[in-house]
């Protein structure tokens, strides 16, 4: 009985991949028979933009983190800090080539792709201090944020031109927008915390030393 329901099977699984060959039922629109459907289309060039961002953010931050070693600085705890938010961009860009894919775009990391983020600076990065590295690690929170947050509204109900699809919209809040936002708020407790400790002449070196040894303990 096993044998004739797995022939059976097989052979409506034949039948069904001919049918998908031969386009039929396909035959109203150019998108009928992708997975292309409700507001996706709307936001898929931005997206495509935001993965490349999320690829460079990720290179960005691992050059960052170099800077820090023991061979350079030798703040542990720092490199350790924009390791993992390197890390975390690279698996957030994966993620983001593999939902595109499911919703049936193609993803181009190319350059020439606009870089809206304004924040892609080696040489700056190479010469970071503590501080300085603390704030441009959130200015570029903020603007990888700003930018998540722009895509969420053209496919929400905020849209005037209703590009409505919840599923980008979900996945945009999941994936992204809520770390982001606790991102935003750690590095903001950091640049304050750090800045007490350059404010006391006399103490910022061991300050900051310490701020480095708490970092490396928590993240």
């Amino acid at each position: 009985m096993k044998f004739y329901l797995l022939i059976f099977g097989i052979i409506a699984g034949v039948a069904l991949v001919s049918g998908a060959a031969s386009n039929v039922g396909c035959s109203t629109s150019k998108d009928s028979c992708t997975a292309y459907f409700s507001g996706f289309p709307h936001v898929q060039s931005d997206l495509n933009k935001y993965t490349k961002q999320m690829l460079d953010k990720s290179f960005d931050f691992l050059i960052l983190s170099s800077v820090f070693d023991v061979y350079s600085m030798n703040r542990p705890g720092f490199q350790k800090l924009y390791r993992h938010t390197s890390d975390k961009a690279w698996q957030d860009t994966i993620d983001l080539i593999k939902y595109q894919s499911k919703r049936g775009a193609s993803v181009t990391l190319v350059k020439g792709i606009e870089d809206p983020t304004n924040v892609r600076n080696i040489t700056g990065l190479l010469q970071s201090s503590e501080s300085s590295s603390l704030q441009l690690a959130l200015d570029y929170e903020k603007t990888m944020a700003t930018e998540a947050h722009h895509i969420h509204k053209k496919i929400s109900h905020a849209d005037i031109n209703k590009h409505y699809d919840p599923d980008v919209a979900h996945y945009l809040d999941e994936k992204l927008i809520e770390y982001q936002s606790g991102e935003i708020r750690k590095l903001s407790g950091y640049i304050a915390n750090l800045n007490d400790i350059l404010n006391e002449a006399n103490t910022k070196d061991l300050g900051i030393q310490m701020f480095d040894e708490y970092l490396d303990k928590v993240e």
